[in-house]
């Protein structure tokens, strides 16, 4: 990646030619893999709803109501049946779960289909009392279309899902230009053998970046429970046309069924097009994790980041985690340990930490609290480490009516000097599913940002008509979900 913002036009093109062109090779080759893989015999039925494993939200339409739900044939064309098993009497596949680009509860990975595409789109309208961004407090009526498709692809020993959204807006106000926002997400995964085991993840978005605020927000998974990711505190600190890039990847090794060793890698590259200016932050780390019982595992890892901008940021550190189940439907995780900045970082950090609890308290009410130390996302230009914490609450108020609210908070420091900048958001949701294919939301989102003393605040209301037709949504999670105790629910922490 080039280094800074003092990097040539050209060869800012090359790099980015050059990683979209890794992406699509890379989605091509597991593409290939996985149309091989599969056989040529007549598609069988869907599989069964299992309320433990499908999402009991709005947009999840797998699994309705208990009172509405009926099987449905299969759609011609589509092909839905269950994956076969590996003929290598190699372990099924882990359950994990992975955030949707257009809301809603996380998508199951894998999903139970070896073939199937996913669509909707929605409609929103609504007030935004900052409509041009951070620059100016313009106040106007918004209208938003969003359309989203998804593809999802299951071999043998491989699975990928890939998902893709265009969110285009309309303001009320003349002084505001329509504006465009792309988002595309690549997870992948498979094993080579019984003991090695592999995954890849990718996201990038490109637009304007005052979109950030009424598109979905981004979610972190804490086991099966989707959590507001921190860096929605930080939206509206940039204004203008953004491009973003992620792309991570591990290597896990499982030499028996009490240990695992991960080798990950992650990559961040961001640009803002109003200036020219860009930044990239890579992360390599290894964990070492012992299980102690079925609730109960352990372990160590080493971390290393290196960061450039407007100079250079080099951090290492390790520690000690720990992640446990109290109830099959409560996790908990902690990871703390010493951390060593160069000069580069400006004021450095002692100590890196994570912390998170996340679970259902009934059937009705689920929360969650995550609080960190831990290196910027690279959202905020030149930002290093942040302090940061979450906080969410989800219950079910009726029939088919769901409510929930979120709330963050971040700080951190700016690359090379001692500036910080901080900012918090709120929001708001009543979700209610009309029918299998219909749902409607009403939001209030507050974003409230400082960066050098300089403030700014933004109110966004919005309702939206939600279409996602039932026998092209993905299967979700359920995060109000109450397991017996020992029914060995299949999570990947």
């Amino acid at each position: 990646m080039t280094s800074g913002f003092n990097g040539s036009p050209i060869n800012r093109g090359s790099m980015n030619r050059s990683v979209i062109s890794f992406l699509f090779a890379f989605a091509w080759f597991v593409l290939c893999n996985l149309a091989a893989g599969q056989t040529s015999g007549a598609p069988g039925t869907a599989a069964p709803c299992d309320p433990a494993t499908t999402s009991g939200s709005s947009r999840s339409s797998a699994c309705a109501d208990a009172d509405s739900q009926e099987s449905k044939p299969v759609e011609t064309g589509e092909i839905d049946s269950l994956p076969r098993e590996d003929p290598s009497g190699g372990k099924s596949p882990v359950v994990h779960y992975t955030p949707a680009l257009n809301g809603g509860d996380p998508i199951v990975v894998p999903q139970p289909y070896r073939m199937k595409f996913l669509f909707g789109s929605d409609v929103t309208g609504g007030y935004d009392s900052a409509a041009a961004g951070s620059s100016r407090a313009v106040p106007s009526s918004v209208f938003l279309y969003d359309g989203y498709v998804a593809g999802s692809f299951q071999g043998r020993q491989s699975y990928m899902l890939l998902q893709h959204s265009t969110s285009v807006t309309h303001y009320g106000d003349s002084e505001v230009q329509s504006q465009i926002l792309n988002r595309t997400a690549l997870s992948a995964s498979g094993r080579f053998n019984k003991s090695l085991n592999w995954s890849f993840d990718a996201t990038n978005s490109l637009g304007n970046d005052a979109l950030q605020q009424v598109n979905p927000l981004p979610a972190r998974m804490v086991g099966p429970f989707a959590t507001s990711e921190p860096v929605s505190a930080a939206y509206g600190v940039e204004s203008g046309r953004v491009l973003s890039t992620d792309v991570a990847g591990s290597l896990n090794w499982i030499p028996d069924d009490l240990q695992t060793i991960r080798l990950s890698m992650k990559d961040g590259y961001h640009r803002r097009f109003a200036d020219d200016s860009d930044g990239n932050i890579a992360n390599a780390r290894i964990d070492y994790i012992r299980k102690r019982s079925e609730r109960i595992s352990y372990g160590f890892y080493g971390q290393t980041t290196h960061e450039n901008g407007f100079g250079l940021c080099n951090s290492s550190g390790g520690g000690f985690q720990v992640s446990t189940r109290p109830t099959d439907a409560t996790i908990i995780e902690l990871a703390a340990g010493p951390e060593f900045d160069s000069t580069g970082c400006g004021r450095r950090q002692a100590v890196n930490v994570h912390s998170a609890v996340a679970g259902a308290l009934s059937g009705s009410t689920r929360v969650y609290v995550t609080a960190n130390r831990e290196f910027s996302s690279g959202y905020v230009r030149n930002s290093t480490w942040e302090d940061n914490v979450v906080v969410g609450l989800g219950r079910k108020v009726g029939r088919g009516v769901f409510f929930s609210a979120d709330a963050g908070y971040v700080k951190g420091s700016l690359l090379g000097s001692l500036i910080n900048y901080q900012g918090y958001f709120v929001t708001t949701e009543v979700r209610r599913r009309l029918s299998e294919n219909f749902n409607v939301l009403a939001a209030y989102r507050r974003f409230d940002h400082s960066v050098s003393n300089q403030g700014a605040r933004r109110n966004v209301v919005m309702f939206t008509l939600v279409w996602t037709p039932a026998r092209h949504d993905a299967r979700r999670s359920d995060p109000y979900a109450m397991r017996e105790p020992g029914s060995g629910s299949n999570h990947e922490n």
